[in-house]
This record gives C-alpha cells, structure tokens and sequence, in this order.
C-alpha cells in the first residue's frame, strides 16, 4: 500500500503560519490536519505488525490562529502502562528545517490505571522529546517509534532533559540539556543544535531516490567564501 506522508513546506500555508484566518487557510489547515491523522493511523498498522496493535489517536483543531493537533498513543496490549506519545503540530521548535514549522514530536511515557479500572489515568512519567523529521513516511515512522519506545528509561529528571532529533540523513543526533553551567556545555550544546538544524535542512531538501533538490537540479550551494566574492 502507498505510503503515507505529510505533503511538502508550503503545502499547507502561504506565509509560513499554519492558520484558519481565511477560508482559503481554513481549508488549507484541514488537510494538514487530515494528512496528520493518515499518517499516525497507518504508522499504527504498521506498529500492530509487531505486537503494538493499541492506539488511541486524538485530533484537536483548535482556534484559527493555530494549526491544531494530532497526537496518538501506542502500546502493546501486554505493556498497556507503557504506552510512546506521538503528536504532529506547527511548533516554533521546528530546527528551521520547515518555514511552516510542522513537525512530529514522540517520547515514551509510562501512566496510571485508572481509579475506576476502567481506562488509563494520568502519566506518571515522560521520557524525553525526541523530534522526528516530519518528512518520514509512515513506515519510516513506524520503525523510530519502535525505537523510542526501547529505549532506556532514565532516571527523573531534576533539571530541563535534553531531546534528540531523528533524521533521514544523519541518523539520530542527540542534543544536551539546555542548561549550561560552563563554557564547554555552551560549546556543546551550540554545536549540537547546528548538527541538528543542518540535517534538518538536508532532511527536508530530499526528493525521492534519496537526492537533495540541488542534486536533483544540477545545483550545488554556494560557500560563504563564493558569495563574498559576487
């Protein structure tokens, strides 16, 4: 079956700025909207392929000066406390690598039964945020989140955890806590957020056959050296 994705930058908004200010970008945040929720759904069939055939998916359209949300949790019947979070939204944390600053958050959660035993209570703990190239196909998606939710459980945290971002084109690149005490954690954490941020770009410049646009075309970037000499 074909593949779900979320369609390219600019598919959804004129401006950058997922909204529904007009009936235009009504109906433009709609689709992303219904894009989101195909995509989680067949990530979900795929997941039930091994062993995590329980999902609950939500959608919150929220007001017209937002994109609205689409989030799942996934879990296997016989781990139902230990569910992975998935959500799809226009968020300011988008790394620069869409103007639209859609992107797909996951992190593993564990939760409470409900007081009435029916159903699931609060969460209980969250792992950290781990930001998904929003350009994955369900598949692609599928398999990260089985990852995610093998990871490690960490101890809780006392300051801001860290997060890491999983890409098409470098693997997974882990970004520190952003708090700094020094000069070398300033170092780090800057040079990780600029790893970050280019596979960002590189992600979000692949075509299919897993080219860049510019390979693609012929074209290459210029350096900063070339450009000073224009």
């Amino acid at each position: 079956m074909p593949q779900k994705t979320l369609a390219p930058d600019g598919a959804y908004s004129d401006n950058g700025n997922i909204n529904g200010y007009c009936v235009l970008a009504q109906q433009r945040k709609e689709q992303f909207m219904r894009d989101a929720r195909a995509l989680l759904r067949q990530a979900g069939r795929h997941l039930a392929r091994h062993g995590w055939t329980e999902c609950e998916l939500r959608v919150n359209p929220a007001g017209a000066a937002v994109s609205g949300d689409v989030s799942a949790d996934y879990w296997d019947p016989a781990n139902p406390l230990d569910p992975v979070y998935c959500t799809i939204g226009a968020s300011a944390v988008a790394f620069g690598a869409r103007k639209d600053g859609v992107a797909i958050m996951a992190r593993k959660e564990k939760r409470a039964e409900a007081p009435n035993g029916r159903g699931y209570g609060r969460r209980t703990w969250m792992g950290i945020n781990q930001w998904i190239d929003p350009g994955m196909n369900s598949q692609e998606l599928a398999a990260r989140l089985l990852e995610i939710g093998g990871l490690p459980e960490e101890e809780p945290a006392r300051m801001l955890p860290g997060a890491a971002y999983h890409s098409r084109t470098a693997g997974t690149l882990v970004i520190p806590p952003a708090v700094v005490r020094n000069r070398q954690e300033a170092a780090g954490l800057k040079a990780a957020v600029a790893s970050v941020i280019e596979a960002a770009r590189a992600d979000a410049g692949m075509v299919a056959g897993g080219q860049t646009v510019a390979e693609a075309n012929g074209l290459r970037q210029m350096s900063l050296f070339e450009m000073q000499e224009i």
